[in-house]
Formats: C-alpha cells, sequence, structure tokens
C-alpha cells in the first residue's frame, strides 16, 4: 500500500491527517486531546474524534497517565516506512491530497462500508 492508497483508504479528513503526522513527527512524545485541538485550529469534540479514529484503525494509541495523552502505535517497519511517505508526500501535495480527502464520500458513508467489508472478511 503506497501513500496515496493508504490516504484513500484510512483517512477521513485533513485533521486526521494532520493529527497523525503530528503524532508520527512527535514521536514518542504524547499530546492530549487538548494540545492537538489547539494545534490543528479544531474544536476539542473534533480533536477527540479524531484520536479515537485513529486509536480504531490502531495507528494511535493512548499513553498512561493524567492528562491522557496519545500518540503514534508504531506496528511495524512498514508502517513507519509508509507513515514517512505519507508525511512526505503531504508536505510535497498538500493542495493535491487536500483535494482527494475533501472528494471522498463521507466519512458516515465509508464506515458503513468497512463495516461491511469486515463482515465479509470474517465470514
Amino acid at each position: 500500500m503506497g501513500p496515496y492508497d493508504f490516504i484513500q483508504e484510512y483517512i477521513d479528513s485533513v485533521p486526521h491527517l494532520e493529527a497523525l503526522i503530528l503524532l508520527w513527527n512527535s514521536r514518542p512524545v504524547g499530546w492530549t486531546a487538548e494540545e492537538i485541538s489547539s494545534r490543528l485550529y479544531v474544536t476539542p469534540e473534533q480533536s477527540v474524534q479524531v484520536l479515537r479514529d485513529l486509536k480504531r484503525i490502531e495507528i494511535a494509541r493512548e499513553l498512561p497517565g493524567d492528562p491522557t495523552k496519545h500518540t503514534y502505535f508504531p506496528r511495524s517497519k512498514e508502517q513507519d516506512e509508509l507513515m514517512h511517505q505519507v508525511d512526505a508526500a503531504y508536505r510535497r501535495e498538500l493542495v493535491r491530497i487536500s483535494t482527494m480527502i475533501h472528494a471522498k464520500a463521507s466519512p458516515a458513508v465509508r464506515e458503513f462500508a468497512r463495516a461491511f467489508r469486515l463482515r465479509k472478511d470474517n465470514e
């Protein structure tokens, strides 16, 4: 899977991508939802949802402690290489990637399709 395929398949919005890149570039440092909200200029509720979505696809995780912080979750060398490619592609082609994300179906429609695909794969 290349960086554009990853973005097309798993990234629901520009804040999702920017939060992921923030977590990737600052690893292993953790960020609270409020810090991410401030850094990305989104509401705290949006940052909580973005982090929830990134944890759902197992590319971010919570760190123990109070307050709760979130960080990039390195599962493999391949994932790390993919993240390097995603970061580089977004730096080079910000407008193209942003347009690609905005042109996708709504997150609710994509979530429904993912649930159906997961159910079909489990049969």
